[in-house]
């Protein structure tokens, strides 16, 4: 399998029009310095994710050959949505066995996955980029995926096994349309020579920037020489605008000297208002402190003077009871009164009338005494003469 002569200006313009739409990866990448010009080395998509995955077979059996199993957490929603672990089935898309030629095809599996157990995956780190899903229940799918197992310090693209292995098929491979010169691709085991150039994404190791080269498609091609006249007129209009900005970038470091000033005040002042706060805080908790006691004293004097209100009205009723008992009490004692007053007086007129009858008598029998004491005297005076 031979590729075309292709143009690296044209491979490079392919690796800058792919990069402005795709992330540069972090992962580690590999290449020897020794090889004269430029190499790429297949890569994983940005949207790859890790995984530890353990081989489970090379099958002739289904349209894809290569089947691992792992572990990866899922979306699962039922009873509110969380993230469980599922058990995720991954098979490199688009590689199979080529029956027309296999004699003994599962002797030809155990083979080839004996080297992918022991020697392309035997790390067991991969990079898996799904790009069918099937969901067999909410923790158990299958990931039709582009596997990238972790290959001593590089990344090793299993879709690459059918150029080590004459027994396996990829699909979906063909050679770009380039001119001029080779691109140069390392496939990792693999006997020298040229080969076609899968699509797929790759690394330049001088700009180590990752890109993806297409399907076959020459309007690809013409549409990149458009773009690269396209990047000439905006490199010159750049520098044009890179003069402008350089201009506009010294007023605006003048006015951010102003306004970090600025802020710096306004932080000052924050920092005040925040201790002020904090203050007037301290102060309105105290403050809904005593109000709570006030009101609770207030609550219970409340209690208090009702049940006061309520004692006094209960002897208020009695008093008044008590005061009017006392009323027709006073009223009997002023009758009865009045009745003694008239017996007084009666008895006192009676008492009047015996005493003057007594001292008239008493008069009387006075008078009559001496009366009579005089005339014994006489007589008495008369005898002793």
């Amino acid at each position: 399998m031979t590729v075309p002569k292709t143009a690296l200006v044209a491979a490079l313009l392919l690796a800058v029009a792919a990069a402005a739409s795709s992330p540069p990866s972090l992962s580690p990448y590999y290449y020897r310095s020794n090889i004269i010009g430029s190499v790429y080395l297949l890569w994983f998509p940005p949207h790859a994710v890790p995984m530890n995955l353990m081989l489970l077979n090379v099958t002739w059996l289904k349209p894809e050959a290569i089947w691992f199993i792992g572990t990866y957490p899922v979306r699962v929603c039922g009873g509110g949505c969380r993230y469980e672990p599922a058990t995720i089935y991954v098979v490199q898309e688009g590689v199979r066995m080529d029956l027309s030629r296999v004699r003994r095809p599962q002797v030809i599996a155990d083979f080839i996955g004996w080297h992918i157990k022991n020697r392309y995956c035997a790390q067991g780190i991969a990079m898996v980029a799904p790009n069918k899903v099937i969901e067999l229940n909410p923790t158990t799918q299958i990931w039709i995926s582009d596997i990238y197992c972790l290959y001593g310090n590089r990344w090793f693209w299993l879709r690459l096994l059918p150029y080590i292995f004459d027994d396996l098929i990829a699909e979906g491979v063909e050679a770009v349309n380039f001119t001029d010169t080779r691109v140069e691709v390392e496939v990792p085991a693999a006997p020298p020579g040229d080969y076609v150039i899968p699509g797929g994404w790759y690394l330049d190791v001088v700009t180590k920037k990752v890109f993806r080269i297409p399907s076959n498609d020459t309007a690809v091609m013409a549409e990149l020489q458009r773009l690269r006249l396209r990047i000439s007129d905006l490199e010159a209009e750049l520098a044009n605008k890179t003069a402008q900005l350089n201009a506009t970038a010294a007023r605006l470091n003048v006015t951010i000297a102003q306004l970090n000033a600025a802020l710096a005040e306004a932080r000052g002042e924050a920092t005040r208002l925040a201790a002020e706060n904090q203050r007037l805080r301290a102060q309105l908790e105290a403050l809904n402190y005593t109000r709570a006691q006030l009101e609770a004293e207030t609550n219970a004097y409340r209690s208090q003077l009702e049940a006061v209100r309520t004692s006094v009205a209960a002897q208020l009723a009695q008093l008044t009871a008590e005061n009017q008992a006392l009323k027709a009490q006073i009223a009997s004692m002023n009758e009865t009164l009045a009745k003694l007053n008239e017996a007084y007086a009666s008895q006192t007129a009676q008492l009047r009338t015996q005493l003057e009858t007594w001292t008239r008598a008493a008069w009387i029998g006075a008078t009559v005494g001496a009366a009579a004491g005089a005339a014994v005297t006489a007589l008495m005076f008369r005898r002793r003469k």
